[in-house]
């Protein structure tokens, strides 16, 4: 058992691994367990319904509001979910959810802005910083054409060759 978890009176420290399905897979379990956490797997919503119960034994995140209950079923009175952390695009807004709700402290909050590309792109020019050009267009003839048009003009007026 790791000191620190003695010192602190847990009998295992618990990290959650939302979607652990990547190449990475292996290596995050052996790296956890040389370091004494008991790794509990568990598939976000949009992952799972992909399997529709072809996967036996794997543990649904708990609804939006549950984090908490669901938490003291899963880890009884002398664990502690210590970190969450994510193997897929489609887990992370769970992922952030369930760090939102069960280690506060190591979480930087729920922001949607980490998983879309355009709300990522905004939030960097409206912080002053570069970003790419991008508009959302209806009408692909109207909007989206002279857009891509304007965009492949400029570096040649500034003699720039892709």
């Amino acid at each position: 058992m790791n000191p620190l978890f003695r010192l602190l009176g847990l009998s295992r420290a618990i990290i959650l691994y939302v979607d652990p399905t990547g190449y990475e897979r292996g290596r995050v379990l052996e790296t956890c367990a040389a370091r004494h956490f008991h790794v509990v797997e568990v598939f976000s919503p949009p992952f799972a319904s992909r399997f529709s119960g072809e996967v036996e034994g794997v543990l649904a995140a708990p609804a939006a509001g549950e984090e908490y209950t669901w938490a003291e079923t899963l880890t009884g009175r002398r664990g502690r979910i210590v970190a969450v952390c994510c193997d897929s695009d489609d887990g992370l807004a769970t992922a952030e959810r369930l760090a939102a709700a069960l280690t506060p402290r190591c979480s930087n909050g729920i922001n949607v802005a980490r998983r879309d590309k355009y709300l990522m792109h905004e939030a960097l020019r409206a912080a002053g910083l570069r970003a790419a050009q991008q508009r959302v267009v209806s009408r692909w003839e109207e909007e989206g054409e002279p857009f891509v048009r304007e965009l492949l003009a400029a570096p040649l007026e500034r003699g720039v060759v892709c």
